[in-house]
């Protein structure tokens, strides 16, 4: 009986397929219908082009060849795959780029653990049976195959084209679909982020996209829409900007100040404070009262965007869409902590949701006894440098875990490190791992400290014990005596501590703190599973930590003068390793509640505190805040000379509108929540009065914002800025 012969076309295509189909139920949760069709036809159109190419070949070509593709894609799901089970992203082109040989050098250990485990090995084999296969039906499937390539052969030409055809025809219906859904061709367009287009495309079709973009960023115009103008400017009587003032008030009582959304109403609730923060110096103001409102000016440099756009050159439409932008305005915390020193810690895998009165009692002063982040969120974009990133220079990184080294390439402008150093402030930045790491001895040094940056492997090695991951506390411990007595100080920290794998046999940390959080759980009649004590646990080594440095500080005298911020680079991926969307429940457990969403998953914690705050009512903010917004408010409360308009965050403290959004283009403002990938907003209050178009309006702005953290990548921004103005006159005056 004759063999029945296989089609390469036919083998190549259910390969993709195949492997796609895995991936997706495997890192994904939460699947919507269309994404299954647009598998089909991507998977179709590879299988018929890479087979059509393949018909060029002789057939010794063809067995070395196919192999060779089914391996390499294989090992491109695998590393994909082994990446979202570790950092819970799919990671694109730069991250992987910028991490792989850190993360195999580094992080080792994690990584055999993710190998070599059922779950590792058995998608292992599954993303590995196609190339299996290769080899079973081999004869069956090339026997179809010209000897010397189809060119060789007149009669079978047309196969070629026949593939090349289908190919096409499959891709064209993909693309028909997708423009012809707005929502579907937000993501593959305007609103592309590599997370939603693996997640709505696939893979392959997420890192062809993923490569364009990256091919075009440097050499591609950035296209700014218009409708940013009209609503900063409130020209619209329907304009959010417009409902955003009217439906935001703040309430004042006692120096108590909290900012919080409120049904959008007619009238407007008018707010005095004087430059004072003791409960004599704020009162709330009725309505119809005339009210004297303090003169303030704008968080504005002396540049002038309109005459820089209207100059050209390849920074012109930026500085066109800069030129639109109204600054925030100063406010009465401008200033406040002018000539003080500043701790700013980012705190690895940190969660709000383990702050305890009782279990951690400074990390609970620490939030409540100074600016209270009662909405705050971490986007969790590229792993830990990215959201050192966001917290550093205020902006998203759209060039995933190289966006710090592309922005300091040419000397940093706007971080805090900087702007603080041209104050004449003695500056010094630590991390207690591996100096190296993310590049950080390139980067580190580069953000305006002028003590310079120490990790271990340029001395911090000398200092503290070789345990994974490394103590807090002995980080603390070690360092501060390097700079206490160098007035005013400017340090940075990236911890370590609080880092995955969270269990009591590898976790060196969380082995150092079981007791103590056992007796807590126990007291408290706690079921947490060990995942979650082991995470708590070495999350209290930075509880030590801050503990020991608001005693010296305290003891030094110097409370008063310091102001310690502590923010985390991204949520606790490592608590649930084989989890996605909509199944993690260890992050659930930890949380309280399901989190099915990104904004649910990266709800966080952010605390500004100084000894002085704590002489009246802390500072609640109730609004949307994130990452990006620490870096502005800091720069308001230090009264530097910085300009609003060059930063996607805001100083929470100002008039600018309250706006959260994250990588795959949801957002979030005081009025309700927006979904990008479902294309639904839900109210914050159900009886509120949601302006026209708000939706549209606000989504802008975000389109806005994530082009411009791109333009400042890709065009150099800043340098532009800067060499386009005297430093300075528009800096650095004192």
């Amino acid at each position: 009986m004759k063999r029945k012969k296989i089609r390469l076309a036919v083998f190549l295509s259910l390969s993709c397929f195949y492997m796609e189909m895995v991936f997706k139920l495997s890192v994904e949760t939460l699947h919507t219908g269309s994404s299954f069709v647009f598998l089909t036809l991507f998977s179709l159109c590879a299988g018929l082009a890479v087979s059509g190419i393949v018909w060029l070949l002789p057939k010794r070509a063809v067995q070395i060849l196919i192999p060779c593709c089914l391996g390499l894609l294989s090992l491109i799901f695998i590393v994909e795959f082994l990446v979202y089970r570790q950092f819970k992203v799919a990671y694109d082109v730069n991250t992987i780029l910028n991490a792989a040989t850190d993360a195999l050098g580094g992080f080792g250990a994690d990584i055999r653990r993710l190998i070599f485990c059922f779950d590792g090995i058995s998608h292992m084999i599954l993303f590995l049976l196609p190339l299996v296969l290769w080899f079973a039906l081999r004869g069956r499937i090339i026997e179809q195959l010209p000897a010397k390539g189809i060119w060789q052969e007149r009669t079978g030409r047309f196969v070629l084209l026949a593939h090349l055809a289908g190919g096409a025809a499959c891709y064209g219906s993909a693309l028909f679909l997708i423009f012809c859904c707005g929502l579907h061709k937000d993501i593959y367009t305007n609103q592309y982020s590599f997370e939603a287009a693996v997640m709505q495309f696939g893979l392959g079709e997420g890192l062809c996209l993923d490569i364009r973009n990256l091919a075009s960023s440097k050499t591609a115009d950035h296209v700014f829409e218009s409708t940013e103008r009209e609503l900063v400017q409130g020209t619209a009587a329907t304009s959010p900007e417009d409902t955003r003032v009217s439906a935001r008030k703040e309430i004042v009582s006692g120096g108590k100040i909290v900012v919080q959304a409120k049904e959008a109403v007619g009238t407007q609730e008018v707010i005095a404070l004087k430059e004072e923060t003791s409960a004599q110096s704020a009162k709330t103001v009725r309505e119809g009262a005339e009210v004297i409102p303090a003169a303030y000016g704008q968080n504005a440099a002396s540049v002038d965007f309109a005459a820089l756009a209207a100059a050209g050159g390849k920074c012109a439409d930026i500085d066109a869409y800069v030129s639109t932008l109204t600054p925030s305005s100063q406010n009465a915390y401008t200033g406040a902590f002018a000539g003080k020193n500043l701790i700013l810690i980012c705190a690895e895998a940190f969660s709000g949701f383990l702050i305890d009165p009782e279990l951690t009692p400074t990390l609970y002063r620490l939030s409540t006894k100074g600016i209270n982040f009662n909405d705050y969120y971490q986007q969790s974009i590229a792993g830990t440098t990215g959201g050192e990133y966001q917290l550093l220079f205020g902006l998203i990184p759209t060039s995933g875990g190289s966006s710090i080294k592309e922005i300091t390439q040419n000397g940093t402008h706007t971080n805090i490190g900087a702007l603080l150093n041209e104050k004449g402030y003695f500056g010094m930045a630590f991390h207690n791992s591996t100096y190296t790491y993310y590049d950080r001895h390139e980067t580190h040094t580069k953000l305006g400290y002028s003590g310079g940056y120490m990790g271990v492997g340029n001395g911090l090695e000398a200092l503290i014990s070789p345990k994974w991951p490394a103590s807090d506390l002995e980080l603390m411990q070690e360092t501060l005596p390097m700079y206490i007595d160098r007035q005013p100080f400017n340090v940075y920290y990236m911890t370590v501590s609080g880092h995955s794998v969270y269990d009591f046999g590898n976790n060196a940390m969380s082995r150092e703190n079981k007791d103590a959080v056992d007796a807590w759980c126990e007291e408290k009649n706690l079921s947490y599973t060990e995942p979650v004590r082991a995470y708590i646990a070495a999350n209290l080594e930075l509880e030590k930590a801050m503990a020991y440095l608001v005693k010296t500080l305290e003891e030094k005298g110097i409370a008063d003068d310091t102001v310690i911020c502590i923010a985390p680079d991204h949520f606790p991926y490592g608590l649930d390793s084989d989890a996605s969307l909509g199944n993690m429940p260890y992050l659930s457990e930890l949380y309280g509640y399901p989190v099915d969403t990104y904004e649910e998953r990266d709800r966080s914690r952010a605390m500004i505190w100084c000894g002085t705050l704590e002489d009246s009512e802390p500072i609640i903010v109730d609004t949307p805040a994130s990452s990006v917004d620490i870096l502005p408010t800091l720069c308001n409360l230090f009264g530097v000379e910085w300009d609003s308009r060059l930063y996607v965050g805001r100083d929470v403290l100002s008039d600018a509108l309250p706006l959260v959004f994250f990588g795959n283009y949801d957002w979030k403002t005081d009025l309700g929540h927006y979904s990008a990938t479902k294309n639904t907003f839900t109210p914050t209050d159900e009886n509120a009065v949601i302006p026209e178009d708000y939706v549209n309006q606000i989504s802008s702005i975000v389109r806005n914002r994530m082009t411009f953290s791109k333009s400042v990548l890709s065009h150099d921004y800043y340098t532009h800025v800067y060499d386009a103005a005297s430093v300075s006159e528009c800096f650095a005056r004192e």
